[in-house]
């Protein structure tokens, strides 16, 4: 399998370097009012999980979508690279260029909580992995859509109600349909562990993490082709364009 694609969306994220630092600077600047008092200590662990999934959806799915739309996305499987493989060479080298773009905010938030090195590998590692799920998520939010409205309005959505399932707006009863709900969700292991490190609760949801982790690469694989040949698609109406 080529690594074309991978290369090219570092060599084009290095090249545009305005952006690059604005994808830095930004997310940090809120990470500082947060960690500065603003949110209080509970609640800002959920502000966390919100800011840097949105970051890593909105991220993965409005590009894809734009790409796609212009017929650059169609260009580069024409010129031999696979459907299933440009998916998921973006999607990893989206979510590696966030995960670094984010580390100085989440490093950011570690030292203001004071938590330990540990604490805060651990914490980096939730959220590598909580990047990447949110990337694919973005990939196929993408390909579900019909325009670039449709995909921020499907981002805008989405982000929330998975965080709203991984219990990052409220806690749900032991043994309830909303907590085995919960349990499974994808951005519990990365809200956890925020929780860990601001109120030095327990850190769980690894486990649903890495199915996510896994499960999800699968799926791209395994519906390359419909999911790639939906991003040139465009419904006409209120909703096409931007």
């Amino acid at each position: 399998m080529t690594s074309a694609v991978w290369s090219l969306q570092w060599r084009l994220a290095l090249t545009r370097k305005r952006i690059f630092i604005l994808n830095v600077v930004v997310p940090l600047t809120l990470v500082m009012l947060i960690a500065t008092g603003a949110v209080p200590p509970r609640a800002a662990a959920g502000v966390y999980v919100v800011l840097f999934s949105a970051f890593a959806v909105f991220g993965s799915s409005l590009p894809l979508r734009w790409d796609g739309q212009r017929g650059m996305s169609a260009r580069v499987v024409r010129g031999g690279v696979g459907p299933a493989s440009y998916l998921l060479q973006r999607a990893a080298a989206g979510a590696a260029l966030d995960t670094l773009q984010l580390t100085p905010s989440l490093v950011l938030a570690t030292a203001a909580a004071g938590a330990t090195p540990a604490a805060t590998a651990g914490t980096l590692l939730a959220l590598a992995g909580t990047v990447w799920v949110s990337g694919l998520f973005g990939t196929l939010i993408a390909a579900a859509s019909r325009s670039i409205t449709e995909t921020a309005l499907f981002s805008a959505v989405s982000v929330p109600l998975v965080a709203h399932m991984s219990g990052v707006f409220r806690t749900p009863a032991p043994g309830s349909p909303s907590a085995l709900l919960e349990s499974a969700s994808p951005f519990r292991a990365l809200h956890e562990a925020l929780l860990q490190m601001t109120v030095r609760g327990p850190s769980t949801g690894g486990v649903a993490l890495l199915i996510w982790a896994i499960l999800l690469p699968g799926l791209v694989w395994v519906l390359g082709a419909p999911l790639h040949g939906a991003l040139g698609r465009v419904t006409g109406g209120g909703l096409e364009g931007a």
